[in-house]
C-alpha cells in the first residue's frame, strides 16, 4: 500500500475516531447524571465501590491489550495467515486463563475485601453483594473481549471500532431509561443491566470478527513460545501502568499532606480537564499506531520516520489549538461550569496543559515506535525511574521551602521533559530513526510554532473580558492566527501542498 494511501487511511480513521469521542461524551455526560438522580448518592456510591473493587485490576487489563494489540498487529503487518490465526489463538488462551485467575482471585480475597473492609450500609449489603458478582462477570467477559477489540484496531477497522462504541453509548443511554422506570431494586437492576451491556458489546465484537477477519475463527491455541514472549513484554507495560499510577497517586498524597483536601480537589478538576483535552490527541494516535507497527514488521523504517513526524507534528499542534483558548479564559469557563471553584484550579489546568504537549505529542509516537519493536526492557525502567522521581523531589521543595501546591506540577513539566531527551536517546536509535531529520523535521518546526504562538496569545488575552460572546471571538481569532502560523511556519512544502490540495478538492 502506498504512503498517500495509508495517510488518507489515517485522515479517515482519526475522522470516525472523533465521531465515536463527541458522542460518547455527550451521553456519557447526560447518562451519569440522570443515573446519580436515579440510584441516589447512596447507591450510586455503593456501586461504584463495589464495581472499583473489581475493576482495580483494570491497570493489568489495559497491559494485556496493548499486549494484545502489538502481536496481533506485528503478525498482520506480516500478511502470514497461519501466523496470524496462530497469534489470535495464542492470545485468546492466555485471555481465558487470565479470566480464570481474576476469578479465582475476586471469589476468594476480592469478596472477602467487599464483606470485611468496604463501608457498606447493612441493610444494602446483600445488593451489594450481587452487584459484585455482576462486576465479577462483567470483567471476565471484558477481558475475553480484548483480543477482538485489538483485532479491529490492528486490522484499522476504526469505522466498527467507533460505531460499536456509539452502540455501547447508546445502550448505556437505554439503560439510564430503564432504570427510571424499572420497578425493582435500582442498583442490583443497575448491575444487571451493565452486565447486559457487556455482553451484547462482546457479541458485536466476536460476530463481528469472525465474520470479517478468517484468523479469528480460529481455535484457542496454547504456544509457548508466544505465551513467554506475550507475557515478557506485558510485565514490563506493566511496570511502566504501575509508574504512572505510582506517580499520579503519589502527587495526590503529596498535596493532602501539605495542603489538605482543599488542594486535592482542585487537582482533581484539573484532571478531568486534562483528560478531556488529551483525548483529542489520543484519538488521532489510535488511528496512527497500527501503521507503525505493520511498516515495523514490515522493516519500513523510512515509513516509520514519517509516521512518527507526523504523529508528533500534528498530535502537537492540535493540542496548541484546543488549549490556548482555553488557557485565554480558564478562570471564565471554571466559573461558568463549577458553582465553586477550588483556589489553584486554573494554575493546575494550565500547567497540566504544557505538560500534555510534552507527553502526548512528543512522547507518545516514541512510544508506539519502541512497542513496536517489543525490545521494551530498558525504555520502561528509564522512563519509569525519572517519572518516580517527582515524588521525592516535590516532597524536598514542600519540606525545605514554602512553596505553594503549583510546585510539584513545575517539577513534573521539568522531570516530563528531561524524561523526552531520555526517550530519545533510547528509541530513536532502536526504532531506526534518523536523529537529525526527527530534530530537524520534528522537534525545530514545533518550538518555532510554540514561541510564536505563546506571545501573540498573551496580547489576545489583554482584550479578554468574562463574556460568551467574548470567549467564542477571541478563541475563533487565537485558532485562525495559530492556524496561519501553523501553516507557514510548522508545516513544510510538501505538507502544505497536501493541505491545499485537500482545501481545492472539498471546495
Amino acid at each position: 500500500m502506498s504512503d498517500q494511501s495509508e495517510n488518507k487511511r489515517l485522515a479517515k480513521n482519526t475522522l470516525l475516531l472523533y465521531l465515536r469521542m463527541f458522542v460518547m461524551m455527550g451521553i456519557s455526560l447526560f447518562t451519569s447524571r440522570v443515573i446519580l438522580q436515579t440510584l441516589g448518592v447512596s447507591d450510586y456510591g455503593v456501586y461504584n465501590v463495589v464495581a472499583g473493587a473489581i475493576m482495580m485490576i483494570g491497570f493489568i487489563m489495559s497491559s494485556f491489550a496493548s499486549a494484545s494489540s502489538r502481536f496481533i498487529t506485528i503478525s498482520i503487518g506480516k500478511g502470514d495467515y497461519d501466523d496470524m490465526k496462530k497469534t489470535f489463538g495464542g492470545i485468546l488462551a492466555i485471555q481465558c486463563l487470565l479470566a480464570v485467575l481474576i476469578v479465582i482471585l475476586a471469589e476468594t480475597i476480592g469478596l472477602w475485601f467487599v464483606k470485611t473492609q468496604l463501608l457498606i450500609p447493612a441493610e444494602r449489603m446483600t445488593a451489594a453483594l450481587v452487584v459484585y458478582q455482576f462486576s465479577v462477570v462483567s470483567c471476565v467477559i471484558n477481558i475475553i473481549t480484548i483480543p477482538y477489540n485489538a483485532a479491529i484496531v490492528a486490522h484499522e477497522k476504526m469505522n466498527a471500532f467507533a460505531y460499536i462504541a456509539i452502540v455501547d453509548a447508546i445502550l448505556k443511554l437505554l439503560v439510564a431509561y430503564i432504570l427510571y422506570v424499572v420497578p425493582f431494586d435500582k442498583l442490583i437492576s443497575y448491575g444487571l443491566l451493565m452486565l447486559l451491556v457487556v455482553i451484547i458489546d462482546f457479541l458485536i465484537y466476536y460476530f463481528y470478527c469472525i465474520h470479517s477477519f478468517a484468523e479469528t475463527r480460529g481455535k484457542i491455541l496454547i504456544d509457548k513460545e508466544l505465551s513467554k514472549d506475550v507475557l515478557k513484554y506485558t510485565s514490563w507495560t506493566l511496570t511502566g501502568a504501575v509508574t504512572n499510577m505510582t506517580c499520579n497517586q503519589g502527587i495526590n498524597i503529596l498535596l493532602n499532606i501539605f495542603f489538605g483536601p482543599v488542594v486535592n480537589a482542585a487537582r482533581g478538576v484539573a484532571f478531568q480537564v486534562q483528560m478531556v483535552v488529551q483525548n483529542f490527541a489520543t484519538n488521532f494516535q489510535t488511528a496512527l499506531n497500527p501503521q507503525i507497527v505493520k511498516n515495523y514488521a514490515n522493516e519500513n523504517f523510512e515509513r516509520i520516520n514519517e509516521l512518527v513526524k507526523i504523529g508528533t507534528k500534528f498530535s502537537f499542534y492540535l493540542l496548541l489549538i484546543i488549549s490556548m483558548p482555553v488557557i485565554l479564559k480558564i478562570d471564565f469557563l471554571l466559573s461558568v461550569w463549577l458553582v465553586e471553584v477550588p483556589e489553584y484550579t486554573s494554575s493546575f489546568i494550565i500547567i497540566l496543559f504544557i505538560i500534555n504537549l510534552v507527553h502526548c505529542a512528543l512522547a507518545n509516537p516514541l512510544i508506539f515506535a519502541i512497542n513496536a519493536t517489543g525490545d521494551i526492557k530498558t525504555f520502561q525502567i528509564a522512563e519509569g525511574l525519572c517519572l518516580i522521581s517527582i515524588i521525592p523531589i516535590a516532597y524536598l521543595l514542600y519540606k525545605l521551602f514554602d512553596f505553594s501546591p503549583n510546585a510539584v506540577f513545575f517539577v513534573y513539566l521539568i522531570v516530563e521533559t528531561l524524561t523526552q531527551v531520555v526517550r530519545m536517546i533510547i528509541v530513536l536509535p532502536k526504532a531506526k530513526i534518523n536523529v537529525s531529520k526527527y530534530m530537524k523535521e520534528s522537534l525545530a518546526p514545533i518550538f518555532l510554532v510554540f514561541i510564536i504562538v505563546v506571545p501573540i496569545s498573551v496580547v489576545i488575552k489583554l482584550f479578554s473580558i468574562d463574556t460568551w460572546f467574548n470567549f467564542i471571538l477571541l478563541s475563533l481569532i487565537d485558532v485562525l492566527l495559530i492556524g496561519i502560523v501553523i501553516y507557514f511556519v510548522g508545516l513544510s512544502k510538501d505538507e502544505r501542498n497536501f493541505v491545499l490540495s485537500k482545501i481545492r478538492r472539498k471546495v
